[in-house]
């Protein structure tokens, strides 16, 4: 509860100010792991960076190879956080090198793979993804921790949806929409075992299992109720969030080509009533996918229709053109450079 977080963050300061005042180093730097680690939980991103980078100027001297794991590992959350990937895959990568070093706990260990797992599912290789959740998965249920083991069970059941939809519909992992499929469902049998499926069941896996299912018939209706049942389940976890969202956008492109494929002239009124979503929803996202070169049309709002145009073929004069163009420029620009080079050796 963010009560309780408060709570814990004010103990933390109390601590780390009684150990600055004792010149208790070794704890100060433990206790500020801890605070950095509760920022992050409430979200201060921060606040949790500016210690954690003041934190592993020390660590980095003392060589406390322990310590630099866990703080390397929270400077990679936070980064994550902050949708910086570079950054937190160098975090990570960091604290792999100093785990690498030590024995590390299995409960560190399955942090650590979850933490790669995460890295990997936003860069959109789902398979990596899945053997690392798949990792962290097996050491939990090992250790009996049943919440962190059914957080990981979840985010391999969501490995498995986007990977099998990425391959149905030919969705890039930005949200690309590939116009035509020829499989007019999605494959998500078998996503995980019998035996995982009794131990951990409950609404998390329920949730899961019903987004794969409105996602199999990708429909989007089912997809959009599933997800206003299972708001606790699905929409407090940042990163089912994230790609449930551009999951969402996905199914919603991928049904509207779908529609207006047949057409070149249609009201928009009636590609709303087809989808079962409010027209001026439909209109902005048609726009919008004009906009990105989805498909080619316009917008005629006067009259309240879509006009879509046949893709033509790309001139391939012009393009050869603009390439010729392109060369000389850069013919040219070396010429002036060496002239200019040649007149500063005369001077």
């Amino acid at each position: 509860a963010p009560e309780q977080l408060d709570m814990q963050a004010d103990i933390c300061r109390n601590i780390i100010k009684w150990c600055k005042e004792e010149k208790r180093n070794f704890l100060r730097q433990r206790v500020e792991a801890k605070l950095a680690f509760i920022l992050y939980e409430q979200e201060k991103y921060g606040d949790a960076l500016t210690l954690v980078d003041d934190l592993l100027v020390e660590l980095k001297k003392l060589d406390d190879k322990q310590l630099l794991v866990e703080t390397h590992l929270v400077e990679s959350k936070i980064h994550h956080g902050l949708r910086g990937m570079a950054k937190a895959k160098a975090a990570l990568t960091a604290s792999r090198t100093c785990a690498n070093a030590i024995y590390v706990a299995p409960t560190l260990q399955a942090t650590i793979d979850s933490m790669s797992g995460t890295l990997h599912c936003e860069e959109g290789d789902y398979n990596t993804a899945h053997s690392y959740f798949l990792e962290a998965f097996e050491q939990l249920d090992q250790m009996d921790d049943r919440d962190r083991a059914v957080k990981a069970l979840k985010y391999m059941m969501l490995c498995r949806i986007l990977d099998s939809l990425t391959k149905a519909l030919k969705l890039s992992a930005a949200g690309g929409v590939g116009v035509k499929s020829d499989r007019s469902e999605v494959d998500l049998s078998g996503m995980i075992s019998g035996k995982q499926g009794v131990k951990y069941a409950g609404k998390d896996i329920e949730a899961m299992s019903a987004i794969a299912a409105a996602a199999s018939r990708r429909s989007l209706k089912e997809f959009e109720s599933v997800i206003e049942q299972y708001t606790e389940q699905l929409q407090e976890d940042v990163l089912i969030k994230h790609h449930l969202g551009i999951l969402s956008e996905q199914l919603l492109e991928s049904n509207l080509i779908r529609i207006i494929e047949p057409y070149s002239c249609v009201e928009i009124s009636h590609v709303a009533a087809l989808i079962e979503m409010p027209q001026p929803v439909v209109e902005k996202k048609l726009s919008q996918m004009i906009l990105d070169g989805k498909f080619q049309g316009i917008l005629d709002q006067g009259k309240g229709q879509l006009i879509v145009y046949e893709e033509g073929e790309k001139d391939a004069v012009v393009e050869k053109g603009l390439q010729v163009i392109s060369n000389m420029d850069n013919v040219v620009s070396s010429l002036f450079d060496r002239s200019r080079a040649l007149r500063t050796m005369m001077v």
